[in-house]
C-alpha cells in the first residue's frame, strides 16, 4: 500500500482523541465522527499534509486501520497512548 497524506486533528476537549482525514478535507463537512463521539465535535489542526505510511509503525496506533477507514469512509478515529 502506498503513502497517504492526511491532516490530522486533535480532539478540543479530549486531547488524546485524533482524527486522521484525507489531506484538504474540510471536519466540518464531516457528521460521521461526531456521531460516533462527541469528543469529535469541536476539533484543532494538529498536523497538516503528513505522509503517513499504513505499513509503518506507529506507537499507539494500528496504521493499517486508520489506513483503511480513510479508504473506506473518509476519516479514522484514533487514540494516542491507550
Amino acid at each position: 500500500m502506498s503513502h497517504l497524506t492526511v491532516d490530522l486533528y486533535q480532539s478540543a476537549t479530549q486531547p488524546e482523541k485524533f482524527l486522521a482525514l484525507p489531506a484538504g478535507t474540510d471536519p466540518t463537512e464531516l457528521t460521521g465522527p461526531m456521531v460516533f463521539d462527541r469528543d469529535y465535535g469541536e476539533v484543532v489542526l494538529y498536523r497538516e499534509g503528513f505522509e503517513f505510511d499504513p505499513e509503518q509503525t506507529y506507537v499507539g496506533v494500528d496504521a493499517a486501520k486508520i489506513a483503511a477507514d480513510i479508504l473506506t469512509v473518509r476519516w479514522s478515529m484514533y487514540g494516542r497512548g491507550h
